[in-house]
């Protein structure tokens, strides 16, 4: 078997660095936005901080936080030529479609006019809305985009997403109730788990089953037990009441 080329090798040595920096691009998304969440809950300067680092962490343009309430969505933080902080956003045709009961990953458009540009040219590159479920309830929706043509994001970026989507569920199901763990704290246990154990972790004060975590999940309820034995095995606890008591700490969960 003949050895690699010095081209052949470089490129992999490339490959594992751009794998590696995008790994921690993801983990420092995550772990900021739960910092952001823990110490100032949803207060607008949190949420505007959580938006600009997605943002940056997906090199999009334009961005809305937009809340439901009373079957409505409203802007809780905006981010270049889209409607601004308090703005009422008509539940367009892809806006409706997120938010249809059940679960759902984020929704990728490409090259297709939006209704949440500002203007009169509203064609976008690219759409990215994610949607705030938790506990099966819709909360709102994470709308980024960028008016120039753009790759969709990478699986592993939209899991990231998806975990994200439920951090900010959870602050936005519980903004009535302070999380007791410091941000510093709630940074450093979340940046432990992976994106999925992140969803697990928020999912369980609800005292779902594996079996019910599965169908929200979309996944085997053999794979949220694995998850589970591994978040109690990363943060030192003992059984799954643990669990949702350090998830309740954390600001997630009902």
């Amino acid at each position: 078997m003949s050895s690699p080329s010095p081209a052949d090798s470089a490129h992999a040595v490339r490959s594992r660095y751009r794998h590696s920096e995008s790994s921690t691009a993801r983990w420092r998304l995550l772990t900021d936005a739960a910092g952001a969440l823990a110490q100032d809950g949803v207060r607008p300067a949190a949420l505007a901080t959580v938006l600009a680092k997605t943002l940056a962490f997906l090199s999009l343009d334009d961005g809305l936080l937009l809340v439901l309430k009373d079957d409505a969505l409203h802007v809780a933080a905006s981010h270049g030529n889209v409607p601004p902080v308090g703005a009422r956003v008509a539940h367009a045709m892809a806006l409706h479609t997120v938010l249809q009961p059940g679960p759902m990953a984020p929704l990728v458009r490409q090259d297709v006019p939006s209704g949440l540009r500002i203007g009169r040219e509203q064609r976008t590159g690219l759409e990215v809305l994610v949607p705030l479920c938790l506990d099966g309830k819709h909360r709102g929706i994470l709308a980024l985009l960028c008016a120039a043509a753009a790759p969709p994001p990478h699986p592993d970026d939209l899991l990231t997403l998806q975990a994200l989507s439920t951090l900010l569920g959870a602050a936005l199901a519980n903004s009535q109730a302070a999380p007791r763990v410091g941000a510093t704290e709630a940074a450093a246990i979340l940046k432990s788990l992976t994106p999925r154990e992140l969803q697990i972790l928020a999912l369980l004060p609800q005292g779902w089953t594996n079996a019910a975590m599965g169908e929200h999940l979309g996944i085997a309820a053999g794979t949220v037990k694995v998850h589970v034995e591994r978040i109690l095995h990363k943060l030192d606890l003992n059984d799954r009441t643990q669990a949702a008591v350090r998830a309740a700490d954390l600001g997630l969960g009902s």
